[in-house]
């Protein structure tokens, strides 16, 4: 595979002035069909020439000065004219009398030219022949130029609109390229996004866009080693606690089992106090390292097979476990159930033990003689199971936190079995199911509300 080499390509600005040299010559050959086509029309007397008016004028005028009048059909195209007598005085013609008496002025004054209007004076016995007229192309059709511009301004008026097109046209050949150029900058974002590393980029042909390619090869090399060290580092950690755990496992052990057999010797009543705190604290440490070693082995271990597990089997299950765990405190036991799908694809062992992490969490934070409810809610391809305990409630930082691993968060929620995993555990298990794991108060209750979001189809 080719590498990208540093100074290697084309600049920038050059790829740019390409663009403006393609539209450069895109408007010499603009402006020369526009001179052809212009001269086209003038061979093809579809445009008459400037000074076409003057040459009809000078056709016509000793036919103008031998008439013993001067009518209309003498006066020839694209002019206008009147006839005054030589005292000023207005006798006919299509130009107003205001007009007329205007070009009479000039003619005293000797010029023949006013606001781009030209004059003829045709002198005859006792009057004079004004004519008008414009030294401009104009469309041999009457019709033309009644509905069309004038050819000047139809020619500037083409050669804008064709200018406008050509830009568009290469500015959106030449975006497309400089996107191209630039695809693999955009695919490399999208990999590192996605934490995949595994890529290289190909030179695009662009120095400077290389350039930032090569930044992006080192900056790909340095994250690579950065994450390496992370992932090795988390490794051993989580190595270590699992080897703490099953460390500490084998002493306790011993520990619980001398203070189950100081239970059958004779004890006073403090030494029977104090045996019960060992075994009592002893069973702590060990729910406790339990959950480390759950949580280990969740890490380190790789994804199972998904399967397609029943729902009301799998929801009868859970409701069965949550009455039991609701027993020692005299919990009502609330299942609600809406829209169910007839299944669920889930790494179910696990989905379980994320479910079951949320009831002993519900159960535990809910007073005696209260209740805990379970809702499974159907909608679209996607299921929400909601557990809602009858507690004081998430506060605004448990809100925030209260996933993390280790938080233990408000004491007015914890207990004595407490100890920041078990929601941590239930989010880490749900999320490798591309679920979502949300927390909330219930208006209803008080207490705290967790539902798990997840796609039925896995």
């Amino acid at each position: 595979m080719e590498t990208i080499k540093p100074g290697k390509g084309t600049r920038l600005h050059t790829f740019f002035l390409r663009y403006l040299l393609f539209l450069c010559l895109g408007i010499i050959l603009l402006v020369a069909m526009l001179l052809g086509l212009f001269m086209f029309a003038f061979s093809a007397n579809i445009i008459l020439p400037a000074n076409y008016a003057e040459m009809q004028i000078a056709l016509v005028k000793n036919q103008i000065i031998s008439s013993k009048s001067v009518t209309a059909e003498m006066i020839p195209e694209l002019v206008d004219y009147a006839v005054i007598s030589n005292k000023g005085e207005f006798i006919s013609g299509n130009l107003t009398e205001k007009e007329a008496f205007d070009a009479w002025h000039l003619k005293q004054k000797g010029e023949t030219q006013a606001n781009s209007r030209f004059y003829a004076f045709i002198e005859r016995e006792q009057e004079v022949c004004i004519l008008r007229y414009s030294l401009v192309p104009e469309y041999s059709s009457a019709s033309l130029r009644e509905y069309m511009p004038n050819p000047q301004l139809s020619v500037l008026l083409l050669f804008i609109f064709g200018v406008i097109i050509q830009a568009t046209v290469l500015a959106i050949h030449f975006g497309r390229r400089l996107k191209q150029k630039m695809k693999g900058l955009q695919d490399a974002i999208e990999k590192i996004q996605n934490q995949n590393l595994d890529f290289h980029l190909k030179p695009s042909g662009i120095q400077e866009i290389d350039d930032i390619a090569i930044s992006f090869e080192h900056m790909k090399e340095a994250l690579n080693s950065s994450l390496k060290q992370q992932w090795e580092a988390e490794k051993s950690r989580r190595e270590q606690i699992s080897a703490l755990a099953h460390d500490i496992k084998t002493p306790l052990t011993i520990i619980r089992g001398n203070a189950d057999l100081l239970l059958d010797t004779v004890q006073d009543e403090t030494q029977r106090e104090y045996n019960d705190y060992i075994l009592k604290n002893t069973l702590e440490i060990e729910k406790f390292i339990k959950q480390l070693m759950d949580i280990s082995k969740m890490e380190q271990s790789a994804a199972s097979e998904k399967k397609t597990v029943d729902m009301c089997t799998f929801i009868q299950q859970l409701e069965h476990q949550m009455r039991a765990l609701s027993l020692e405190k005299n919990l009502e036991v609330m299942v609600e159930k809406n829209e169910l799908p007839n299944s669920i694809v889930v790494e179910k062992e696990l989905f379980y033990r994320a479910l079951l992490n949320l009831i002993v969490n519900a159960v535990e934070h809910t007073p005696n003689n209260s209740k805990v409810i379970l809702s499974v809610q159907g909608e679209n391809n996607v299921v929400h199971f909601t557990v809602t305990d009858s507690g004081t409630g998430f506060s605004s930082q448990d809100l925030k936190e209260a996933t993390k691993q280790f938080y233990r968060g408000d004491p007015s929620r914890n207990s004595a079995n407490h100890y920041g995993m078990g929601l941590y555990i239930a989010q880490s298990i749900i999320q490798k199911h591309g679920g979502t794991l949300t927390l909330d108060n219930d208006s209803l209750t008080g207490g705290g509300k967790v539902t798990i979001t997840i796609v039925t189809s896995g």
